[in-house]
């Protein structure tokens, strides 16, 4: 009950906003006597941004205001009202001063004239909100106003018929106009078109260096675009550098200990982690604007991924006619080479946009692994191998959008993603009990051919130019991934040798369909939205052996299994501020209808459950500025199984190795909540406690001398952690972002009781050394760390890089070394009251690269809209 009593109150708060601007204080060092001059103080002294019309604020404006400390509400309607002005709060960044007289507000009776309207708009047939409009005779200034959200606007005027009039219209950003009319011909002012200012959008573009990390109230933003990541990496390899978020060898990725979900362009990608590592290395750099990490996401987002969001954005297209980027990089990995290629454009003309992306890479390296395994019983398993990789990845991305009315457009993209993985294991082994010790080898060849295609259409339309409108979208993705592994062990004694094969083909189709809303109302903004995806799934476990010249299906080992998923979501949230105080809330609710059937094993299930996710952020500033702040939010999320685990198999990889599926696995949920101040300076300190029931966690367990693999859930676990960033600019030309993350888990699997603390830590050192290019430094370090029960060792690696402009900044070299010295691999400990395992991989992390890219254009700056995606949620789950 307490809890529906604060949300109750929280909300009548929201209500009960009134649109006014900070009561900050501004210091005043002398008398003015010009309210130009009084509004660039407050400019300058607080976090806003003052916009106004020279039409409506003239320098001959006077105003009498005493040295001393002011409010800024209190200033503004004590210096505004003499001149007929007013000011509205656009948002918690903007001030914008207009005509009170002759803006239909509080209009004085005794007002006199007529009135005339009109609308001001886009190159885009868009409406442009708050643009000043002035009213001139013979240069002499006679009245002015400002547009509404709708580019609305009216000026009132004793007209003389006959007598000729100049209108101007500016707005930041664009070219102002002017043109002349004669009254009463007032058509011109019917549809006025704004130009962007695309001298000013240059400059801006050249002048402002972003930091390569930047900390927001409720995110971490990579900015790749512009720094020294921005080419020679991968899409996986800049996540490893990014803060707080860990990497693991196999490409899983988590935050804070949990498990993230990822998205590209607001669409989240449906795939097993192991796919969606493969594609995030065919992602290039070159290709990538920022990353954005959000550990709490608000309503909006899909509740998937207990640990938060981690969020790729591509870049987008700039130049109006033709913009292309070619890109190319080599890698030499120890002995074996790699390299990738890959080209983007993007076109436009008139209302009709096109882009896209294509890429081909080859990968060729070596891995060496042992495995050793103690029983109780005296017995062991010794394994030595040697694992050669040979994968080739292209993927074509193209798509584009037309607009068929000033405000409504609707778009089409498809993405291809084909890959061809090669992977080949030469094991050697020895069997040891107390009689005697059997030596052997084994080989195994596993061929993997994955296949993506998806469609996206797109209807969008805008309301307003402060972004409120509806979408529609609709998917359709098509998934095909066929598996072999085949597998042949030899011993000294051959009633022990093994010949079989596993074929575990997989097809995947998903559609989807999704709306949403938005809508500004001064400074609240409301968002709510429906979303249905549908997804099956047809997956098979082929397992034979060969027997007697031919391969035999051996049906105790084989399993087809179709899985079907549907996905109910709505959401709706408010934001509102309140002086330096913010608050949001949100509310979101889920339904997922699950129905499993193994063909093979005539075992069927079927689920439904309904969750509701709420979300609270609150934000207070501590300065007029905001660059210190005091945050507390709470959220609640989930992370679903994937469709291949709910698979009840089970999969042989080779003598003393299975995995298997669990048909009773259950989704977990997380609730956190974190609090945080952030300082002057950048500085974030942040703590958080997350209790997480249905823990999902993969379990090894010995059954007959076989270790076992399964997916389970474990009832409940609880974090305590704190993370601290810390960015340092020590010089001019040296600049440093350090991150610290530090949590105590704690769980219970069975009897035993699971306890572990772990941090990691990083810093990302740039030196820009002028005339000659940006040398770049990154260091990592993760401690010892449990899953489920398995010890994992810890982690470090030092990457090293060079980066070099060229011919005016359209081309960039790079040389980069990556864990210089060689100290990065894996190690990992699992026990259980069968055996021990001990488990150590070495992958060729020493590895150095040279990549080159090169951009041209040939048109005007434009902004590329970028079509969005609702088959979301599902493709990260895709897998064998």
């Amino acid at each position: 009950m307490k809890k529906h009593t604060s949300l109750l109150v929280l909300l009548l708060l929201l209500s009960g906003y009134r649109l006014a601007a900070q009561s900050g204080t501004i210091r005043i060092n002398h008398e003015q006597r010009s309210l130009v001059d009084v509004l660039e103080i407050i400019a300058r002294q607080s976090r806003y941004h003052v916009v106004y019309s020279n039409d409506v604020v003239t320098d001959s404006m006077a105003v009498s205001v005493a040295a001393g400390e002011y409010a800024i509400d209190e200033l503004l309607q004590n210096v505004l009202p003499g001149h007929d002005l007013f000011y509205r709060e656009l948002s918690d960044k903007t001030l914008v001063v207009s005509s009170l007289k002759l803006h239909g507000i509080q209009q004085p009776a005794e007002a006199k004239g007529i009135r005339i309207r009109g609308h001001v708009r886009d190159s885009a047939d868009h409406p442009l909100a708050f643009a000043s409009v002035g009213l001139y005779a013979a240069d002499r200034f006679l009245t002015g106003s400002t547009t509404d959200r709708q580019g609305h606007f009216s000026l009132r005027h004793a007209f003389d018929a006959g007598q000729s009039y100049t209108v101007k219209v500016t707005s930041i950003g664009f070219q102002s106009v002017a043109f002349a009319f004669v009254y009463p011909d007032t058509a011109q002012l019917a549809a006025i078109t704004l130009k962007r200012d695309n001298r000013l959008l240059a400059e801006v573009q050249v002048q402002a260096k972003r930091p390569p990390i930047e900390r927001r109230a409720d995110r971490f933003i990579v900015n790749v675009e512009g720094s020294v990541l921005e080419i020679g990496s991968n899409g996986l390899e800049i996540l490893q550098k990014s803060p707080g978020l860990w990497v693991d060898p196999n490409g899983n990725i988590s935050l804070r200990g949990q498990s993230v979900m990822v998205m590209i362009n607001d669409v989240v990608q449906r795939m097993s982690s192991a796919d969606l590592a493969e594609y995030l290395r065919t992602l290039r750099s070159e290709d990538i604007a920022k990353i954005e990490i959000l550990p709490n996401p608000p309503a909006e987002f899909e509740a998937e991924g207990s640990g938060g969001i981690v969020h790729i954005v591509l870049k987008r297209g700039r130049d109006e006619g033709f913009t292309s980027t070619l890109n190319t990089q080599y890698r030499q990995q120890v002995d074996r080479p790699a390299y990738n290629m890959g080209a983007t454009f993007n076109y436009k003309i008139r209302s009709l946009y096109v882009f896209g992306t294509g890429g081909y890479g080859k990968d060729r390296s070596s891995y060496i692994a042992t495995n050793d395994i103690r029983y109780p019983d005296q017995h062991a398993y010794n394994s030595f191998t040697n694992r050669e990789n040979n994968n080739t990845q292209a993927m074509l991305r193209l798509g584009a959008i037309y607009e068929f009315r000033a405000n409504q457009s609707i778009g089409l993209q498809t993405n291809l993603n084909r890959g061809k993985l090669l992977q080949q294991f030469d094991t050697d082994i020895a069997l040891i009990d107390p009689q005697r010790v059997t030596e052997g080898s084994a080989t195994s060849d596993w061929t993997r051919t994955p296949g993506l295609n998806s469609a996206t259409l797109n209807y969008s339309w805008k309301i307003d130019s402060l972004g409120s409108g509806l979408k529609v979208l609709a998917d359709y993705l098509d998934s095909e991934n066929p598996n072999t592994n085949e597998f042949h062990s030899r011993y000294t004694y051959p009633e022990r040798d093994a010949v079989f094969r596993n074929a575990t083909p997989s097809t995947t189709r998903l559609y989807s369909v999704q709306t949403d809303y938005n809508q500004w109302l001064d400074a609240i903004q409301l968002k709510a939205g429906l979303k249905f995806t549908n997804t099956d799934r047809d997956n098979e476990v082929i397992h034979e052996q060969f027997e007697s010249g031919q391969w035999l299906l051996d049906p105790g080992r084989s399993n087809r299994f179709r899985y079907q998923e549907q996905l109910l979501m709505g959401y709706a949230s408010l934001e509102r501020q309140f002086k330096r105080f913010s608050a949001q809330v949100g509310l979101r609710a889920e339904q997922t209808i699950m129905d499993g059937n193994s063909v093979s094993a005539d075992i069927r299930f079927r689920r439904s459950y309904v969750n509701l996710f709420p979300s609270v952020f609150l934000l207070h500033r501590l300065d007029s500025a905001g660059k210190k702040s005091l945050v507390l939010n709470y959220t609640r999320r989930l992370s679903r199984p994937s469709f291949a685990t709910l698979n009840p198999y089970r999969l042989q990889f080779y003598d003393f190795l299975a995995q298997i599926g669990n048909p009773d696995l259950l989704p977990e949920y997380t609730d956190r909540v974190e609090a945080g101040i952030t300082l002057a300076g950048g500085l974030s300190w942040d703590v958080y406690y997350a209790t997480t029931s249905n823990t999902m966690a993969q379990y090894a367990e010995t059954v007959d001398k076989m270790i076992e693999y399964q997916i389970r859930n474990f009832g409940s676990s609880h974090r305590i952690g704190t993370s601290v960033y810390l960015p340092v600019n020590v010089r001019p030309w040296w600049s440093t972002t350090n991150n610290l993350n530090l949590y105590y888990l704690r769980y219970q699997i069975a009897e035993a009781d699971y306890r572990n603390t772990s941090f990691n830590i990083s810093t990302y050192q740039v030196f820009t050394i002028k005339n000659i290019g940006d040398a770049d430094v990154f260091a990592f370090y993760r401690s010892p760390y449990l899953t489920a029960n398995s010890d994992m060792a810890d982690y470090c690696s030092v990457d090293i890089g060079f980066s070099k402009r060229l011919w005016n900044n359209q081309a960039r070299l790079r040389l980069n070394v990556t864990d210089v010295f060689n100290t990065a691999r894996e190690r990992e400990v699992t026990q259980d009251p069968g055996a021990t395992v001990y488990f150590y991989q070495k992958r060729p992390t020493r590895t150095v690269g040279l990549s080159f890219s090169y951009t041209f254009t040939s048109g005007k700056t434009f902004s590329n809209r970028k079509i969005e995606q609702s088959a979301e949620e599902e493709q990260k789950r895709i897998g064998n």
